[in-house]
C-alpha cells in the first residue's frame, strides 16, 4: 500500500519503502546499499510509539532505511501494535524492563545502515528531516553526529543543544542554584547556547539532545556503545566521547522533529518527578567522575561537587513546593466532606 506524501495527495517518492510495503523497510535490494537504521526505544508508549511510526512513514527519508523498535518489557499493548500494524518493522523484544541505552544498544549491534538515527518514541518526524540529516554526514566528513531542531507540540523550540557538561555546570547549569536566581548571567548563557548562538544556522556544539540525533556507523565501531549506567546524561556522555574521538558534532536547525517530552508535566506523579530529580544528579555525579580527571581534593572538584549538591536540594525542595498545595488541598476537601465520602475522595485522587 502506498504511504501519502507529505502533503497526504499521493504516493511516496519512487523508491521509498512504506513501513507497511511488501519488501522490509528500507530494503536495500540487490543494488541499493542500505543507508539509514532507524532506533527507537519504547516502553509503555503505545500511542506515542504508534503516531512516531506513522510521522516516520508519513515522511521517510528518500535513501533505503530500516527502523528498529526496541520495546522494554511493556504491558500496554506496544509491541503488539508494531507486530500488526508495522509488521515491516524489526521489532526487538526484552524479557525484563531494561533500561533505554540497554535498549538502544542491543538495536545498534543489528543495524547495517551507513548512518544510525537514535529517535525516542515521543517524537513526530517533520517532512525532509531525515533527508536533511543524512545529507549533512553525507557533505560534512568531520561530523561524527548531527542532531535535528526540536520544537514543542505548539512549534516553540525546545533548548537541545549546550557545551559539554563540566564543573562549571555545577555552579551555571540551567537547573543549579546561579542560573535559577540569575538567569541570564553570561556564564550561564555560555552552558545554554540557545541563549547565544544563531539558532538558524548549523554550528558545532558540546552536545545535541539524544531524542533525535545521527551518528556515523564508524563512529559507533571506535567509541562503543552507549553507557547504560545513565538514564540523564546519556547523551552528553556520548557526544562527550563522539568528541574525545576527534570527530565533531553538529546542530542542524534545517531538521525539524517535534518532541512531546515536556507536555503533561503537572500529570506527572510526585514519586516520579522526585526520581526524575535523584536519577539526574546520579547521572551528573557519574558523568562528572567518568570525564573529569582533577583529584577529589582539587578546587574545581570541591566547587563541582559542592554544586550538584545544593542543585539537587534545591531542586528536590521544588517539587516539594509544588505537590503542597495540592496535598493541603486535598486534606481540606476530606476534612469538610461528610462522613463515608472520604473513601470515594481518596479513591478519585489515585
Amino acid at each position: 500500500m502506498a504511504v501519502p506524501n507529505a502533503s497526504g495527495e499521493g504516493p511516496t517518492r519512487p523508491g521509498v519503502e512504506s513501513l507497511r510495503g511488501p519488501a522490509p523497510s528500507g530494503s536495500a535490494g540487490p543494488s541499493r546499499a542500505l543507508v539509514l537504521s532507524i532506533i527507537i526505544a519504547n516502553y509503555n508508549a503505545c500511542d506515542l510509539l504508534v503516531g512516531c511510526l506513522e510521522s516516520i512513514s508519513r515522511h521517510p527519508p528518500t535513501a533505503p532505511f530500516e527502523i528498529f523498535v526496541v520495546d522494554d518489557a511493556s504491558s500496554d499493548g506496544s509491541a503488539e501494535a508494531v507486530r500488526t500494524r508495522f509488521p515491516q518493522v524489526q521489532l526487538l523484544r526484552n524479557e525484563r524492563n531494561l533500561n533505554y541505552g540497554a535498549s538502544n544498544n542491543r538495536a545498534l549491534g543489528l543495524a547495517r545502515g551507513r548512518y544510525v538515527y537514535l529517535l525516542n518514541n515521543d517524537t513526530l518526524v517533520l517532512p525532509g528531516a531525515l533527508d536533511a540529516m543524512i545529507a549533512f554526514l553525507e557533505e560534512c566528513p568531520a561530523a561524527g553526529a548531527v542532531g535535528s531542531k526540536l520544537l514543542n507540540g505548539d512549534g516553540t523550540i525546545q533548548a537541545s543543544v549546550k557545551s559539554l557538561p563540566s564543573a562549571a555546570s555545577a555552579l551555571f547549569g540551567a537547573r543549579s542554584v546561579v542560573s535559577r536566581l540569575f538567569p541570564n548571567n553570561r556564564f550561564t548563557r555560555r552552558q545554554l547556547l540557545h541563549l547565544c548562538r544563531d539558532m538558524s544556522r548549523p554550528f558545532t556544539a558540546g552536545l545535541v539532545s539524544g531524542a533525535s540525533v545521527m551518528i556515523r556507523r564508524e563512529v559507533i565501531r571506535q567509541v562503543g556503545d552507549l553507557d547504560d549506567r545513565l538514564f540523564y546524561h546519556i547523551d552528553a556522555d556520548y557526544c562527550r566521547r563522539i568528541w574525545d574521538a576527534g570527530w565533531k558534532v553538529y546542530y542542524l536547525p534545517s531538521a525539524s522533529i517535534i518532541h512531546l517530552s515536556h507536555q503533561g508535566g503537572s500529570m506527572v506523579s510526585f514519586r516520579r518527578r522526585v526520581r526524575s530529580v535523584v536519577e539526574f544528579h546520579r547521572g551528573s555525579y557519574i558523568y562528572f567522575r567518568k570525564h573529569d580527571r582533577r583529584p577529589q581534593w582539587h578546587p574545581m572538584h570541591v566547587l563541582a561537587v559542592g554544586g550538584l549538591s545544593a542543585r539537587f536540594v534545591m531542586s528536590f525542595l521544588l517539587q516539594l513546593a509544588k505537590e503542597l498545595p495540592a496535598a493541603v488541598g486535598c486534606r481540606r476537601t476530606a476534612s469538610a466532606s461528610p462522613a463515608g465520602a472520604t473513601g470515594r475522595t481518596d479513591r478519585s485522587l489515585t
